[in-house]
């Protein structure tokens, strides 16, 4: 995330390069000369906010919880007087794979370094205290719902996240921006930088990072930023390749410094950089080394990268920009071809216990493709997917072929997002038989099936899923489905709800599971149109599910424990795929 070492040179070396920040104070002040002073949020970045308490995160989190935390810091900053607009990540730049490959198969070896400890019966607090630093945030949480309860979310498509937040900030002339990464210490702009990692939500503090401090600790200007950063090293020039480089330079405390004295010896024209000048820098980057044939490119897009003046380039003419404008990305990625991310979360490949995850996902992803390609199976019949697929192999691109319903006619793209409220009304019911058949052949034509309540119709589904993967027992299912009715009836407070001692593994691993499941049939509920009562957060409250699995897993589940939802169990008899 950002630029290697960036983040303990300014907390160390540069003076004034982190202070204290009161936010109430900063937005107060502010209002001074504007009437609404713009704070801009990287929303990414505030996972790592909601989802600091370590033992809840290994429980699996309490939604609930978290979400309300996050309502209610957000609403502060409002209720304050800033205007908050918040940026989150669309589709991932093709140049940025690579990276984000690298990065999702050590996040599955760290996850499994967890796993192990879990499996040795490690106690819930020594774990939490063990894996801190290299626990995964609970990115299943939709943190996006709750921002836009708050202010304004854009999902950034054209541009890398970061670079689309930065332009909007500067021309906004927004009082702060809300992030961890580094990079936004090169980006040119009158904002303050508020460290996300460093938020208290009771206080309303945080340390913020001096940019202009930066400045003056390299002797640099700002549109000589953009080359120090890149020769530094980030996510498009990495650190490996210029190391050598930056060790030719000095010793390793004064890198940055020797960086920028190379630096301003270099001419830097109105932030430009002619091909000759770049060539004759990789030469010196690559001296006694071969250049290799990419690296032109990987300086060029980090160069680009830093700038704030909107691109001048107009993208191709996309006639499916209207589902990006509608907030349906997951649509757009099927229809456009563009790659889609499947992530793992805690799921354990080395073992059988569970069967196979990219198994029992794949058909639901084939399914929605196949209902979303439908009208369109003369541009595209697969889908691209990355993902990895057993213990062995990393993370890699492959496709998945789409899968056509035939017993019912899917609408054409435009009717399922439509919001006119008599076209909502007619689809419904072919909207919730095409969802039945995404999930399995076997409940195409139940109707009963419609007679569970909207809440509740996603959670089934997903334990119908894992049921007839072979994945869950019977009395999981029942214990998962009866947290969903507690949590919506109110039947316990989750903030009195106390820490397990040690996690069962068995329960560690599917609680994971359930909630990454949930997330695949929720998108397919929003890709067909669903209203929202259908898509509701995540009935999963983690302290309450693993204290219940220990008590339930040690006595004989009886009829009156499970009554408020026999109704509908439709998991019970299941076909095995």
């Amino acid at each position: 995330m950002g630029i290697r070492h960036l983040h303990s040179f300014m907390e160390r070396k540069v003076d004034g390069g982190l202070y204290t920040v009161k936010m109430q104070h900063e937005i107060s002040n502010a209002k001074k000369s504007v009437e609404k002073p713009l704070v801009v949020i990287d929303l990414m970045a505030m996972f790592g906010v909601f989802c600091s308490d370590r033992r809840s995160l290994l429980c699996g989190s309490q939604f609930w919880v978290v979400e309300h935390t996050a309502d209610s810091f957000f609403k502060r900053l409002t209720d304050a007087g800033a205007e908050l607009v918040f940026f989150y990540d669309g589709t991932l730049q093709l140049n940025k794979y690579d990276t984000w490959i690298n990065r999702q198969n050590d996040k599955y070896d760290r996850m499994i370094d967890v796993l192990d400890g879990i499996n040795a019966r490690m106690p819930l607090a020594v774990a939490a205290n063990k894996f801190d630093r290299t626990l995964p945030n609970n990115t299943c949480i939709k943190l996006e719902n709750v921002a836009k309860r708050h202010g304004e979310l854009i999902v950034s498509t054209d541009l890398e996240c970061d670079q689309a937040l930065a332009i909007y900030a500067t021309k906004r002339k927004a009082l702060a921006v809300i992030s961890h990464d580094t990079d936004f210490l090169i980006f040119e702009g009158g904002w303050q930088l508020w460290h996300a990692n460093h938020i208290d939500v009771n206080k309303l503090i945080t340390k913020a990072y001096g940019r202009q401090a930066l400045l003056r600790t390299l002797g640099l200007q700002w549109h000589q930023m953009a080359l120090w950063a890149t020769l530094a090293g980030n996510d498009f020039f990495s650190y490996d390749e210029l190391e050598p480089f930056l060790n030719d330079l000095g010793p390793h405390t004064q890198k940055f410094y020797k960086l920028a004295e190379y630096v301003r010896r270099l001419t830097v024209r109105n932030g430009k950089l002619d091909d000759d000048t770049v060539r004759s820098i990789l030469g010196r980057v690559y001296k006694k080394r071969r250049v290799p044939t990419e690296a032109y490119e990987w300086f060029r897009q980090s160069y680009a990268f830093y700038q704030v003046d909107e691109p001048s380039e107009k993208k191709p003419d996309d006639p499916f920009a209207y589902l990006l404008q509608a907030g349906y990305s997951f649509t757009h990625s099927i229809l456009t071809g563009v790659p889609f991310n499947v992530t793992l979360f805690f799921f354990d490949y080395r073992s059988s216990e569970f069967g196979n995850y990219y198994e029992i996902i794949e058909p639901i992803i084939s399914r929605i493709g196949g209902i979303l390609l439908y009208h369109h199976q003369h541009e595209r019949q697969h889908i691209t997917v990355v993902t990895k697929r057993n213990h062995h192999e990393p993370h890699s691109f492959g496709t998945v072929a789409a899968t056509f319903p035939t017993a019912v006619t899917p609408p054409p793209v435009m009717d399922l997002i439509s919001t006119d409220g008599p076209v909502q009304a007619s689809l419904l019911e072919r909207k919730l038989q095409l969802w039945r058949w995404v999930c399995s052949d076997d409940l195409l034509d139940v109707e009963q099936f419609n007679t569970v309540p909207p809440a509740f119709m996603c959670t089934v589904l997903t334990l119908y899923r894992l049921r007839q993967c072979g994945a869950i027992r019977l009395f999981e299912a029942d214990l998962l489905l009866l947290i969903a009715h507690q949590l919506s009836n109110d039947a316990f407070d989750p903030l009195q709800e106390p820490y397990p001692q040690k996690l069962i593994s068995r329960a560690f691993r599917l609680g994971f599971l359930f909630q990454k499941v949930y997330s695949h049939m929720d998108r397919v509920a929003k890709a067909l149109g669903l209203p929202q009562e259908y898509r509701p957060t995540t009935p999963y409250d983690g302290l309450r599910f693993h204290n219940m699995y220990r008590v339930w897993t040690s006595m004989k589940v009886e009829p009156h424990h499970i009554e408020p939802i026999e109704e509908w169990r439709f998991y019970q008899q299941t076909k095995s795929t």
